[in-house]
């Protein structure tokens, strides 16, 4: 896989951004899941590097934790939080990038519906993972841990995709503009 500067910089900086929107962190006494900004920062990633990119980013992100840097939620890193509750959110985040950007780059125009479409499925991927992650873990049943990891997280989960949805939109277009990211569809 051969990147360009610019792809290597933009790439960087979303792992980046994932790893400082993971430490917006909000533990909840019911659930070993906290409330945290990761799935914006991987939805962003994804519209606006695309799948090849944006997948970079994460694996990059997952990487980095499993090699002991502080970057998952509560500054917390290693095997251990990947084998832990919470891994089988942490190992979805490539997976939901790769699929937002792939469904996105197959539209011919991106509009914000689009967009928003491509986040819906990239978060289904996201609770499947995590909830049978979290099943095998905890010995839950499926709709035990359906409960405990997606139920108290959807209205919000809902609103980061909308805001990403925007927010995506907007920094694809201004990049592709000043052309610091290559324009392969268009947008509307």
């Amino acid at each position: 896989m051969k990147l360009s500067i610019k792809e290597m910089i933009l790439t960087a900086i979303f792992t980046a951004l994932t790893s400082v929107l993971a430490q917006v962190s909000i533990k909840i006494p019911f659930s070993p899941v906290p409330i945290t900004m990761q799935v914006l920062s991987v939805c962003l990633a994804a519209v606006v590097l695309g799948k090849k990119c944006g997948t970079l980013s994460q694996i990059v992100y997952v990487i980095l934790g499993a090699c002991g840097f502080p970057v998952f939620s509560g500054f917390n890193s290693g095997f251990s939080a990947i084998l832990g509750p919470t891994g089988g959110y942490i190992i979805s985040f490539p997976f939901v990038a790769f699929l937002i950007g792939y469904i996105i780059e197959k539209h011919k125009y991106i509009t914000r519906v689009s967009i928003g479409f491509a986040m819906a499925a990239g978060l289904l991927v996201c609770y499947s993972f995590g909830t049978l992650w979290l099943a095998f873990i905890l010995k839950l049943g499926f709709f035990e841990a359906l409960a405990m990891g997606v139920g108290w997280y959807l209205p919000l989960d809902i609103l980061k995709v909308t805001i990403s949805s925007f927010l995506g939109y907007e920094i694809r277009l201004a990049l592709i503009r000043s052309n610091l990211l290559y324009h392969q569809r268009g947008l509307n």
